[in-house]
């Protein structure tokens, strides 16, 4: 486990943050609205808001980065997948082609059967 892990770990951390501000923002705009806050309290009710959003975004990154035992859980995880050997562009590609021919050939099956058991259905109730 280098620097650069614990960096990109930090940096997973606070995108994780951001998010779950805007979640808490979205949340507490929702709750606002529906409990009738926005009307009540309109001069305020704004600032509370954003700062509940980014109370909720730090307090979620901060409970997520507190326990060690998940923090190296995370930090391994980065590890590992360091040690993953990433297919070339060229066999993406033809992987991607094989893919899409497999799924064409289902699709015309599975058309094939739809089509036919339709019309023996139809024979039989009429």
């Amino acid at each position: 486990m280098g620097k650069d892990d614990a960096t990109w770990l930090n940096i997973c951390y606070v995108i994780f943050a951001i998010i779950m501000a805007y979640v808490g923002f979205k949340f507490i705009a929702t709750l606002g609205i529906q409990l009738g806050w926005t009307d009540r309290y309109d001069e305020w009710f704004p600032s509370v808001n954003n700062i509940g959003g980014l109370a909720i975004g730090a307090a979620a990154a901060l409970w997520l980065r507190a326990a060690v035992p998940r923090r190296e859980y995370h930090e391994s995880a980065i590890s590992e997948v360091r040690k993953v050997t990433w297919p070339s562009f060229e066999d993406t590609k033809k992987m991607t082609v094989i893919v899409a021919v497999v799924v064409a050939i289902f699709s015309v099956i599975l058309a094939a059967f739809d089509i036919l058991w339709a019309k023996v259905l139809q024979f039989i109730l009429p």
